[in-house]
Formats: C-alpha cells, structure tokens, sequence
C-alpha cells in the first residue's frame, strides 16, 4: 500500500466517521413543548475536520516519491479538502 492510498483512505476517514460517530454536546431549549433553540457542537468533528484538511494539503503539496506528483492524487485530494470543510461547518452547527 502507497503512501498516498494510506493517506487517501485516512483523508476520508476522518472526513466521513464524524457524520457516524457524534462526540460532542448537543442542548436542546423547549418553550411550552416547542423547540426554540437547538445547539451541538460536535469536538471529534471538528478535529477530524481538521485531520482531514491537513491530510488533504500532505496529498496534495507533499512528495516523497516522483509517483506522489501524479494528477490524480491531486484530484483525491482537492475531493478530501471540502469534505473536510463541510465537516468542519456541520459539526460547529454552522451548517444545518
């Protein structure tokens, strides 16, 4: 296994576990039964958002080998990094 396919299938790991896994807080406010207000803030999220932009950039600008400049490692990574983005969003809840 290469480099770059470790790094690709960590890269969409840590951008796709959060929308399984939920660590984090969530509080929900009623008034009279209704629902007024509904926060959560997802940690794990928001570090696996992280992990996964910070994998995308190794893909992306990082060589170690002459393999490693290939165009489609570029594509993988430019399809991890807004991945990684709307995780970041989602679980900050500042995306519905």
């Amino acid at each position: 296994m290469t480099r770059q396919l470790k790094l690709l299938i960590g890269g969409l790991v840590c951008a796709i576990a959060p929308y399984v896994f939920f660590v984090g807080i969530t509080e929900t406010k009623r008034v009279n039964g209704q629902v007024v207000v509904h926060e959560s803030l997802n940690i794990g999220g928001v570090i696996a958002a992280f992990g996964a932009i910070a994998i995308a950039w190794t893909m992306a600008m990082k060589w170690e080998t002459p393999a490693d400049k290939a165009p489609h490692w570029r594509i993988a990574a430019a399809a991890i990094a807004p991945l990684g983005a709307l995780q970041l969003a989602i679980s900050l809840d500042l995306v519905g």
